[in-house]
């Protein structure tokens, strides 16, 4: 069972450093100008290009629920873990699962709105947007959703063990023994984790549902503090609770 803990006696996250105000404004223009594309699509009349459309606008609306799924998870000074015999597991934000396995819906009605267009559609009508682009981008949905179906919920996790330090990132995870961990910190908008002998690992703030920062004291800890490895487990619960690490 996972269980919310705030954690007492750290700062914690000072929250995103980097400004996303030029980000927001790109990204509601980027998606106005698809939900643009797909409305075009959707006046076009032929069933193959309204499908088409409608799938595209569903996609933005999915991209835009993941999106608040994330904001809407409060991190700075709190923790969400799950505890069992000897790991402890912190997971990314398990409310973006449904947008991410609804991708495949959505990819899949691309690929076959394009496909149903190219077979039915004059050839005038279709834009080498359409033509070119739109399958690529219906490939990559379908994969992504697909990939969700499979993944435990929250996706992306952090597993601390006795023995180590297990963290499932795509390209940028870890798995590491403690003697190995050299040094866990907050840089810029990551977490990095540093190894003696890999390559180091790093998590965005947001990729996991807990205060980065908080996670980073708490490697650190297990990294330099031996003797009290042996308590990971439910007894990591109660160190978070009392906040001392």
């Amino acid at each position: 069972m996972i269980q919310t803990i705030w954690v007492p006696g750290h700062p914690g996250w000072a929250g995103q450093q980097k400004p996303v105000t030029g980000l927001i404004v790109i990204g509601v223009i980027f998606g106005i100008v698809i939900i643009g594309y797909g409305a075009i699509l959707l006046s076009d009349g032929a069933a193959a290009m309204m499908l088409l459309g409608a799938a595209v606008i569903v996609t933005v609306g999915l991209t835009g629920w993941m999106l608040a799924a994330h904001l809407r998870v409060s991190r700075v000074r709190v923790v969400r873990a799950e505890a069992a015999a000897n790991e402890v597991v912190f997971r990314g934000v398990a409310a973006i699962v449904w947008p991410l396995r609804l991708f495949l819906v959505a990819g899949l009605a691309i690929l076959g709105g394009w496909a149903w267009a190219i077979a039915t559609v004059p050839a005038e009508r279709l834009s080498i947007l359409t033509l070119l682009l739109v399958p690529v981008i219906g490939a990559i949905l379908a994969i992504m959703g697909a990939r969700a179906w499979f993944q435990r919920p929250g996706g992306h996790r952090l597993t601390l063990t006795p023995a180590g330090i297990d963290l499932q990132i795509p390209r940028t995870g870890l798995r590491a023994s403690w003697n190995d961990v050299a040094s866990a910190e907050l840089a810029g908008d990551r977490v990095v984790v540093r190894a003696v002998t890999a390559k180091s690992g790093s998590w965005a703030a947001r990729d996991l549902a807990s205060d980065p920062v908080i996670l980073a004291e708490l490697i650190a800890f297990y990294a330099r503090s031996a003797p009290a490895r042996d308590e990971i487990g439910s007894a990591t619960l109660d160190r978070l609770r009392s906040g001392g690490f």
